[in-house]
């Protein structure tokens, strides 16, 4: 997965001057919107969509489990992501704003979401939900690995005690706490992020090398590639990658600290529009006519 650069600068250069303090509540996030050249911030949009997956925001209400007794904020809505049993399929949900310099963000930031996955027969047993942070220079031209945009990706199964890469845990909520340090143990294959190639460093294709945010902001400065000096965080999105089968995850309550423009999202279910509910009226007062 990857976000299309093109929906990128307009987002940085509208909103650069921009600084955010400690959100105080969660944004319900209640609908999932089509790219656009410059996007809202605080808006969440289906940047990729391939294939037979899908993205959407559901009502957990009926399904019974864990999925519903143990959702992060009960019956409002979660975020689901599927994939089918192709290995094109993939789903990627992203949200942008420009959180501040990579090179200071990825010592500062902190991250927590909480993700479901559930047990499809014959799916992948390892792929669940991930988070990807954008990091991109508006100003860059490099290509190729000296690319100035790339995504570093935190993969559940990456990232479960004991290391290496077991199956992500299934059937019941998890919630994620990341720090720059989370997944320390430079280029390993013990947790961490792996990146997707871009400012001197080679795309891992699913890792490892894999490292801490704090590593990899060391990483880039060892590379030396003259864009990342000024490149910035610009987005998050949650996904699930090609070759990824048969796959079914939700994922609420996202938060984001540390950055320039900190927020909480919560996903929700849409409320009726008024538009709706001037249907119902209507249709209400045309039964009582017959």
């Amino acid at each position: 997965m990857r976000i299309d650069k093109c929906l990128i600068p307009c987002c940085v250069t509208a909103i650069a001057a921009a600084t955010a303090v400690e959100p105080v509540s969660a944004t319900e996030v209640d609908s999932l919107l089509s790219p656009v050249p410059t996007p809202v911030v605080g808006e969440w949009y289906k940047t990729s969509v391939v294939g037979n997956a899908t993205g959407e925001l559901v009502d957990l209400t009926g399904l019974g489990g864990n999925l519903e007794s143990a959702q992060p904020t009960p019956a409002n809505g979660v975020l689901k992501l599927t994939t089918a049993d192709d290995v094109n399929d993939k789903v990627e949900i992203a949200t942008f704003d420009d959180y501040g310099l990579a090179s200071s963000t990825l010592n500062s930031i902190g991250l927590s979401f909480s993700y479901y996955k559930e047990t499809v027969p014959g799916g992948n047993a390892f792929a669940a939900p991930a988070l990807r942070i954008a990091i991109f220079n508006p100003s860059g031209t490099g290509s190729g690995i000296d690319d100035s945009y790339g995504q570093l990706v935190y993969e559940p199964y990456w990232n479960q005690p004991g290391g290496g890469a077991p199956a992500a845990p299934a059937d019941a909520w998890q919630t994620v706490s990341i720090d720059p340090d989370t997944g320390n143990g430079f280029g390993d294959a013990s947790g961490g992020w792996w990146w997707t190639g871009g400012f001197g460093i080679a795309n891992a294709a699913g890792g490892p090398p894999l490292r801490s945010l704090a590593e990899w902001e060391d990483a880039f400065v060892a590379a030396a590639d003259p864009d990342f000096a000024d490149a910035r965080v610009v987005g998050f999105s949650f996904g699930l990658g090609s070759y990824n089968l048969d796959n079914i995850g939700y994922v609420d309550d996202f938060a984001i600290t540390g950055t320039d423009a900190n927020a909480t999202y919560d996903f929700v279910i849409p409320e009726p529009t008024s538009l709706t509910l001037l249907a119902i009226g209507g249709l209400t007062m045309l039964r009582r006519r017959r």
